[in-house]
């Protein structure tokens, strides 16, 4: 084996990859290091064991393979937060990178794309399936009509700054989540959303949680966590608040769902009122049009009956200013004959010599 190839080894087995700050950070002291150099050099001509040129070339090997060590790759979905002696440097963005290794340097990796799960009143893989556990003590809500009810929900977030979140808010972390300690995503986290979430329950009645509020309540929780994490600047970003579960106690539950099917029913009978509004005013409109036009008409015929009568009066007032005798009389005898339109009629002159008599309802008769 040359020399080349086992510089060659060394090297590939000092150039490592930061883990990411997901994870616990397990990064090679110089210990490891030098442990890793226990390997058989080949015997080179002129150095002996007591070469002062032997342990030179040894630690030139070390500090190159120290320097080589600081060699990492930033993945696109994720930002890497540089340290020199424990304080921040930089946030680098993906590319191959170097930074000194520990202890002088650390590089902390953070994935700033990937969208992580906080579940609130409850633990389980599936809420809308049953398949998890109900955590009273953050699920039991007070609301603003002082009734108690039980609400479950997810966060949906994303770490938007890699610096804020490891360094601006001290947190313990969660076991169970991953979540190391001194990132706020663990209990920091879950406290804003529970905060949140109360607050603006205690402002509601139930019954508008329950059933028409739902939509309105998830997006006043989100501005307020999101007004939250940037007062406090932790470097997350709230995607989504998705309430899954809200329902009153088990010991009111029938209750609750008696008032949800009167609702049900109220709606439905409020919807075939309406049904019945649309099928039957399009005929009511119809219909009072007709009798409109009717009227219109009628109207129309008797002003035009009444117009001719009132002409007809007017010629007749002309005739009876220009013989006043006559019209009285002609008027007298039309008005017989409406009046008696069934009885034999004569006129007879008042003189007593005999003059043609005016038959009113057959021929002229002469009479004395």
């Amino acid at each position: 084996m040359s020399v080349k190839s086992n510089l060659s080894k060394l090297i590939n087995g000092f150039v490592y990859r930061p883990p990411s700050r997901d994870k616990d950070d397990n990064e090679p002291s110089l210990q490891d290091l030098l442990s890793r150099l226990n390997i058989k050099f080949p015997k080179i001509p002129g150095l002996g064991k007591g070469s002062p040129f032997l342990g030179f070339i040894i630690m030139a090997i070390i500090a190159v393979l120290w320097v080589a060590s600081g060699i990492y790759t930033v993945s696109p979905d994720e930002k890497a937060v540089l340290r020199t002696f424990g304080g921040y440097v930089a946030t680098v963005d993906p590319g191959l990178r170097w930074h000194w290794p520990g202890p002088v340097g650390n590089t902390d990796i953070v994935a700033v794309t990937k969208t992580r799960r906080l579940e609130l009143g409850f633990r389980g893989s599936d809420v809308r399936q049953g398949v998890f556990q109900t955590v009273p003590a953050e699920a039991n809500m007070i609301t603003g009509d002082e009734n108690i009810v039980q609400a479950q929900a997810v966060i949906q977030y994303r770490i938007s700054d890699p610096k804020a979140y490891l360094f601006e808010v001290g947190d313990p972390g969660e076991i169970d989540r991953e979540i190391n300690e001194g990132q706020p995503d663990g209990k920091t986290l879950r406290d804003i959303a529970e905060t949140s979430l109360r607050q603006v329950v205690g402002t509601r009645n139930i019954d508008d949680i329950l059933t028409t509020e739902k939509e309105a309540v998830q997006q006043e929780v989100l501005a307020i966590m999101r007004s939250l994490n940037a007062t406090y600047s932790t470097g997350i970003d709230v995607q989504q608040f998705l309430l899954q579960n809200v329902n009153p106690p088990s010991e009111v539950q029938d209750a609750f769902e008696d008032v949800v099917r009167a609702r049900e029913d109220r709606d439905r009978i409020v919807n075939l009122a309406e049904a019945y509004q649309a099928d039957r005013l399009p005929r009511a409109q119809g219909d009072a049009a007709k009798i409109v036009e009717a009227a219109e008409a009628f109207k129309e015929g008797r002003l035009q009956i009444a117009a001719g009568e009132a002409a007809g009066f007017e010629e007749l007032l002309k005739a009876y200013d220009q013989s006043k005798e006559v019209t009285r009389t002609r008027l007298y005898l039309d008005a017989l004959n409406i009046i008696l339109p069934k009885v034999k009629k004569f006129v007879i002159s008042d003189s007593s010599s005999p003059l043609p008599l005016l038959q009113l309802t057959g021929e002229s008769e002469v009479g004395p």
